[in-house]
Parts: C-alpha cells; structure tokens; sequence
C-alpha cells in the first residue's frame, strides 16, 4: 500500500449537499439497489466529483461550512486515488515543489469535489432516468 500523505485531514463535502449525497451512495442509507444508489461510499461519491470537476476544467470552489464525511486515511484503500489527485494538482499548478505542500493539493481536491457536485447531482437527480442510468449516460457521452 502507497504511502497516503492525506491520511491526517478529513474527506469533507458541502453541508447543503450533505443529503442528497446520501441518498445515492448505499452506506449512507440510501436506496437499497444500485440502480437508485449507484455509489457504494461517499467517498466514491466525493471522488467522483472530483473526476469531473477536472474532466469539465472548473474552478476550485472553497466552501466554508462542510460537513466531515470521513477521515482521509481512506484514500489509501485505492491509492491511485492519491496519485489521480497529485497529478491533476500537479497540472493546474504546473510546479513539481509544490506537491510536497500535501494541505494545499487536499484543499485543491476537496474545493475541486465541491465544484463538480452539483454537476454530479444534477446528473443524479434526472427526472427521466433511474440515477445508475442517468450517471452512466452521462460518462457515455463523455466518452464518445
């Protein structure tokens, strides 16, 4: 297992958002299926976020008043998260010394989850589809 130079901070989300991540993601109490709670933690909801906000080239967006989804530590169950985060931290800053600064890349991965969540729940909150559905049509169309 890699080294997590994360595990001492926390996994943090939007208060205002706090619910409707529950509700897709199967530990947090949501629907029993998949199909209506497509992610098995919040975390994977958290990195999903993440993996658009960087695909859709947003601004990292700070948010004050968050609520502690999970320690950080995590992360280190499937660190090529960590690495996905250095690098994607490593091409908007574009400076090698400042991946050694490990508070400011997790600020930039949890202010870039902030900035794709609301794309992401938009995504999930489609009227016309199941969530599972509405999600993966959307990475489709990424992919095309």
């Amino acid at each position: 297992m890699a080294d997590n130079p994360f595990s001492s901070y926390n996994v943090e989300i939007p208060k205002k958002y706090a619910e409707d991540v529950k509700k897709f993601c199967k530990t947090a109490g949501g629907k029993a299926t998949f199909e209506y709670a497509p992610f098995k933690r919040q975390v994977d909801f958290w990195y999903f976020c993440f993996l658009l906000a960087v695909q859709k080239e947003l601004e990292p967006a700070p948010e004050r008043d968050t609520s502690n989804i999970t320690p950080a530590s995590i992360l280190s169950g499937d660190s090529y998260r960590i690495t996905h985060i250095q690098l994607a931290y490593l091409g908007h800053n574009n400076d090698l010394s400042a991946l050694a600064d490990h508070r400011g890349v997790f600020d930039y991965a949890l202010n870039m989850a902030n900035a794709g969540m609301p794309y992401a729940l938009q995504i999930l909150n489609d009227p016309d589809d199941k969530p599972l559905w509405a999600l993966l049509d959307d990475v489709e169309t990424k992919l095309a």
